[in-house]
C-alpha cells in the first residue's frame, strides 16, 4: 500500500512537470527569437535497480523538451531543448523522486 501511495504521488508530480514543461516548450517555440540552447547532458541515476533507471529515463522522455538518448551502467544521456531544462534535470529532483519510490 505504501508503494502505491508513493507511486500515485509520483504520477501526480510527473503530470504537473509534463504540463509545466509543455508550457515552457510552447513559449520557446512561439517566441520569434526561438531561444533554444540544445545540449546533451549525462545524469547518474541514484538507484542501481534497472527498473528505477528505466522509469527515470521514461519519465524524462515523457517531459516535453527532453529526450533520453541512452542508458548504460546507470548513466543516462539526455538531450534537452533549453539550458533551463538541463538545469532542472541536473538538480536531481526527478531522480530523487524515482529513487524514493522504493523507500519504506
Amino acid at each position: 500500500l505504501r508503494f502505491s501511495w508513493r507511486l500515485l504521488g509520483f504520477w501526480a508530480w510527473l503530470a504537473r512537470e509534463v504540463l509545466r514543461s509543455s508550457l515552457d516548450v510552447a513559449r520557446v517555440v512561439l517566441d520569434p527569437r526561438l531561444p533554444i540552447s540544445p545540449r546533451v547532458i549525462e545524469i547518474e541515476a541514484k538507484s542501481r535497480h534497472p527498473f528505477d533507471q528505466v522509469l527515470l529515463g521514461t519519465s524524462i522522455t515523457l517531459t516535453p523538451g527532453t529526450l533520453t538518448l541512452d542508458l548504460h551502467d546507470g548513466v543516462l544521456r539526455v538531450h534537452t531543448l533549453t539550458e533551463a531544462g538541463a538545469s532542472d534535470l541536473m538538480s536531481g529532483e526527478m531522480d530523487r523522486r524515482v529513487a524514493g519510490l522504493n523507500k519504506g
